[in-house]
């Protein structure tokens, strides 16, 4: 099978996962949203946060590097692997002594043993990380869809059954620990069986290239992640677990079309990317269409959950979510905005230039924490937040693009233009749909939003097979 066949392919089923896995992981908060507190969910959004920055750290950087280089010897492979185990113990053992420190700072006793429990998912992830790699280095992304399905449906089945018990927060802590132990083993079991069989060895010297490839990546996923996460970490600390549920709630809805769908196409193309990273050509080719796919997915979803944030929210997570709500609507915007610069991580790492990735996110981070931070103690209303994000993403947030436009040598004129023209014409459509429900009389917000949705098709279907007949051809049968 060809790279574009693969790509396709790939996509196919990346799709289906994330359509079974977002719809597992929605169920799952929709149905905790019903039956844990704004503060549970908050005391749980500070611990994720915590637990995800310190997963930066796990394999030193050096997963994208495996996809990077192209020829990886048997001995390479098992010294990264006993090198990510030990990584995963470290951590784990870290975060069991930081725990009471991070309750201490939060002034939140109760999130110290829950903390302590999670600091195992460290060790459970590192098990089966490398072979998932390998999956997607060889794009094997039917297994990778299987195993994400799997351990979604699971996730799902603990979540509930512990929240009916009243477990409370460790609802959510047991949803986490099952499904990175079910994705871990089934990922091992497969690496085992078809891709690599580690040895017991491990050699420092053959591991230089790596180091200086992960040390980049490892500090550009940290720092990534405090510019993604600090907002959250600043609100707790100022406003409380209940303000910081709320937010993090709204956060939720606003990522799963960034979260579910924008990896479907990221994942497919970043070991594309890596195999024609000497061909100028092929990277724009790829990278446009990349970007054109993004966008007419991301674009309309998010542009409908701004309009119709209030009657989502309720539908989701029943009464008591008004500020979600509110937040939704202006996140929605935010969201948009990071779809479209997404893509550009993938394209810089295939090239080999993760420093450049480390450095913007070290800028993005410090410009973050100081507009959330200063906008707080001068408003201290969680609704601010949102507002300074959208602020900081339409004003520096163009030097990332700038940036990947003169390294990689991607031409963005097209790219802006066609993005353009999918806001414009979601944002029309949107209000059209909001316009018409509003002059109808419907009592029942599922039958609100379904008649909005159907609107919202049966004007952007059209738009689809008139003017974007390249993309889906090119989707459908690959780049000629």
């Amino acid at each position: 099978m060809s790279l574009k066949l693969k790509a396709v392919a790939g996509a196919k089923w990346t799709t289906l996962s994330m359509m079974v896995v977002t719809i597992a992981q929605l169920s799952q908060l929709a149905i905790l949203a019903r039956l844990l507190s704004p503060k549970v969910f908050g005391s749980m959004a500070i611990m994720m946060v915590v637990i995800g920055f310190a997963q930066a750290f796990m394999d030193m950087g050096i997963s994208n590097a495996i996809i990077h280089r192209q020829k990886i010897s048997h001995s390479q492979l098992s010294s990264l692997y006993w090198l990510n185990i030990a990584s995963g113990g470290i951590l784990a053992g870290l975060m069991l002594l930081l725990s009471p420190f991070i309750a201490s700072f939060y002034d939140e006793p109760s999130i110290q043993k829950p903390l302590m429990l999670l600091s195992s998912v460290f060790l459970v992830i590192a098990i089966g990380n490398q072979f998932k790699i390998l999956c997607q280095k060889e794009m094997q992304f039917d297994r990778i869809a299987k195993v994400d399905m799997t351990a979604a449906i699971s996730a799902l089945a603990v979540a509930v059954w512990a929240a009916m018990q009243g477990y409370g927060v460790y609802a959510l802590v047991l949803a986490m620990l099952m499904q990175a132990g079910a994705s871990s083993f089934l990922y091992l079991m497969v690496g085992l069986k078809t891709l690599h069989t580690p040895s017991f060895m491990f050699k420092h010297s053959e591991l230089s290239a790596f180091y200086r490839f992960g040390f980049f990546q490892m500090g550009e996923r940290s720092i990534n992640y405090v510019s993604a996460h600090i907002d959250k970490l600043i609100i707790g600390k100022l406003l409380g677990m209940q303000a910081v549920g709320f937010y993090n709630m709204a956060w939720q809805l606003i990522i799963f079309p960034l979260a579910k769908i924008n990896p479907v196409i990221v994942s497919v193309a970043f070991p594309v990317y890596a195999k024609v990273q000497s061909d100028s050509n092929s990277l724009n080719r790829y990278y446009g269409l990349t970007v054109r796919v993004l966008s007419l997915v991301s674009v309309p979803l998010l542009a409908f959950l701004s309009f119709f944030s209030q009657d989502v929210v309720l539908l989701v997570f029943g009464d008591g979510w008004q500020v979600a709500a509110d937040l939704i609507a202006i996140l929605a915007l935010v969201g948009i905005l990071k779809a479209l610069g997404n893509p550009g991580g993938a394209i810089l790492l295939a090239q080999g230039y993760a420093n450049i990735g480390f450095w913007w996110n070290i800028f993005w981070a410090i410009a973050v924490i100081v507009g959330v931070y200063a906008a707080l103690v001068i408003r201290p209303d969680v609704m601010t937040v949102p507002w300074v994000l959208l602020g900081l993403s339409l004003t520096i947030g163009w030097i990332w693009h700038y940036l990947i436009a003169k390294v990689a040598k991607i031409s963005y004129r097209a790219i802006l233009g066609h993005f353009a023209k999918v806001i414009i014409f979601s944002f029309i459509i949107t209000w059209l749909a909001s316009l018409v429900v509003s002059l109808m009389t419907i009592g029942h917000v599922f039958f609100r939003l379904l008649a909005a949705g159907g609107i919202c098709l049966a004007l952007y279907i059209p738009y689809l097979f008139y003017f974007e007949k390249e993309v889906i051809h090119q989707c459908r049968k690959g780049q000629k």
